[in-house]
């Protein structure tokens, strides 16, 4: 999805509208804005062009930190990839399998059935290396968030130079006035031309942020396209039966409602 002026153009008239975070010396976070996506119209589906640039941004920038424990290749199949594709792209993920007939822990080439690796083994791992922080899981971090995409979208493209009275920053913490508290342990993810798209799309910070939440929100709604699908026909039928009834009311059964029933009602007392 090439964001212009329907999703992006906002963008920085509400950060500056909503840039504010002080207030009374309470730090509060910052009101996210709604943007438009066009996967939360009934008659769209994710943007398949969008969900494969966003896959390569988290492979290239998110994955060093972040995992995806929810997600296997072969979800990727149909959508990102090709079969031939996602084989390929497992194959070249090594996994760690074991134990073997001596007790050890081996890697191997992945599979299909295999889920995204971590880059870190446990969560005390994650911490050690990103100073006591552990970055989330990505898989569904648009469920697990208030705001769902708009807070993830906001979020990485809402880094300030400016800290305002109130935010106190440690010297591994960046200002952002979208978190809650305001301060975050991520440094900025993105920068211009971090990613080349094969596709030459241009690679702004918008651009990328916006392809790699429509890829997470595929990951969270992976089922969103078909149940559309079932919605839709489950209405057209809805709509059909109630054609019909009215049909058979008016047509078939009219002379059941049009005729006139009478009651001779006996006075009280007679027998």
């Amino acid at each position: 999805m090439l964001l212009g002026t329907s999703v992006v153009a906002p963008t920085a008239a509400m950060f500056m509208a909503g840039s504010t975070v002080a207030i009374a010396g309470d730090v509060e976070q910052s009101h996210i804005p709604h943007y438009h996506w066009e996967f939360e119209k009934f008659n769209k589906c994710f943007d398949v062009s969008g969900m494969r640039r966003g896959y390569q941004v988290y492979k290239e920038v998110c994955s060093s930190c972040h995992s995806m424990k929810y997600l296997c290749y072969n979800h990727l199949v149909g959508l990102i990839f090709t079969e031939k594709q996602a084989k390929r792209e497992a194959a070249n993920a090594m996994i760690e399998d074991g134990p073997d007939d001596e007790g050890e822990m081996f890697l191997r080439p992945g599979m299909l059935t295999d889920v995204v690796p971590p880059p870190y083994k446990n969560e005390q791992a994650a911490r050690a290396a990103n100073n006591g922080a552990a970055p989330p899981d990505l898989s569904i971090i648009v469920g697990a968030r208030r705001g769902g995409p708009n807070y993830l979208f906001q979020l990485l493209i809402g880094y300030s130079d400016e800290t305002p009275p109130g935010v106190d920053l440690s010297a591994t913490q960046w200002f952002n006035p979208f978190m809650d508290g305001g301060a975050i342990a991520m440094p900025p993810p993105l920068n211009d031309g971090a990613v080349d798209y094969p596709d030459g799309t241009p690679a702004t910070v918008t651009q990328m942020a916006a392809d790699v939440t429509e890829f997470l929100a595929w990951a969270y709604w992976r089922n969103m396209d078909r149940s559309k699908q079932v919605g839709f026909v489950m209405w057209l039928w809805c709509f059909t039966g109630i054609g019909f009834f009215w049909w058979a009311r008016r047509f078939v059964f009219s002379h059941v409602y049009a005729q006139k029933l009478t009651y001779k009602v006996r006075p009280y007392g007679f027998r």
